[in-house]
């Protein structure tokens, strides 16, 4: 998304960006703090600026901010490649153990008592993004859903519904291998063989209902964990598996 279509969001324009910018040019933080709240990029920051990428970089660098942080904006998952891994996310439209609701019920009351927190893990992540009603792929971080309605629960099926489209991919083996090399952090070893892995999707899932639903409930816990303890974790899905692979 273009700084100025972004900008136009926030109801500021591109010059008066750059004004707020050259004024506060020798105040790094200010800066970068304002960027951050608003969702503006270091590409746009680069637009607004015209300074190239790496030198923004450098800028905030020199006082210890790491601009790559302002690059994560989407709700779903913050990558520039999908990889064609974008079928994969889809509403869980599954019934019954598998339903939305039913895996609300049972990772609830794990992340909290309180509601709240729970609900939260779903919320926007920018006020801006749902003042129009709708989340549009720059928001998504996906582009093949198009618009959709700007509420939690859209989100949260989106979520689950991810889930469970990565995991009936896989089978046993190709489970514990993955999540071994993700343990250890092996970036690269790991989007080989997540690749791999998904290149010879199983017709029927290897996994009951019952099984794959405490898989789902596991893995979303951590996620929604990491995501309620992480300030710098964005969106829902960017430390699943497909996060992982596809940054």
């Amino acid at each position: 998304m273009s700084a100025e279509t972004h900008l136009r969001k926030l109801g500021v324009t591109v010059k008066q960006a750059r004004d707020f910018i050259n004024l506060n040019i020798d105040h790094p933080q200010i800066i970068y703090d304002a960027a951050f709240d608003n969702g503006v990029t270091i590409s746009m920051l680069s637009e607004i600026t015209d300074y190239p990428i790496n030198v923004i970089n450098g800028y905030f660098a020199s006082v210890g901010l790491v601009a790559e942080v302002l690059n994560d904006t989407s709700i779903l998952i913050n990558s520039d490649n999908l990889r064609g891994f974008e079928s994969l996310i889809a509403f869980n439209n599954n019934s019954g153990i598998l339903s939305t609701a039913s895996l609300r019920e049972k990772i609830q009351p794990l992340v909290d008592d309180d509601p709240f927190y729970y609900n939260f893990t779903f919320d926007p992540v920018f006020d801006f993004q749902d003042d129009d009603g709708i989340y549009d792929s720059e928001e998504l971080g996906v582009k093949h859903l198009g618009d959709i309605e700007a509420t939690n629960e859209n989100i949260e099926s989106l979520f689950y519904g991810t889930l469970l489209n990565i995991y009936r991919a896989l089978d046993e083996t190709e489970l514990k291998q993955i999540s071994e090399i993700k343990n250890i952090g092996d970036r690269h070893e790991f989007k080989e063989l997540f690749a791999n892995s998904l290149s010879s999707v199983p017709t029927n899932s290897i996994w009951t209902d019952e099984t794959l639903a405490d898989i789902v409930v596991a893995e979303a816990y951590s996620l929604i964990s990491d995501f309620l303890e992480d300030d710098f974790v964005v969106g829902v899905l960017d430390h699943s598996f497909l996060g992982f692979s596809v940054t």
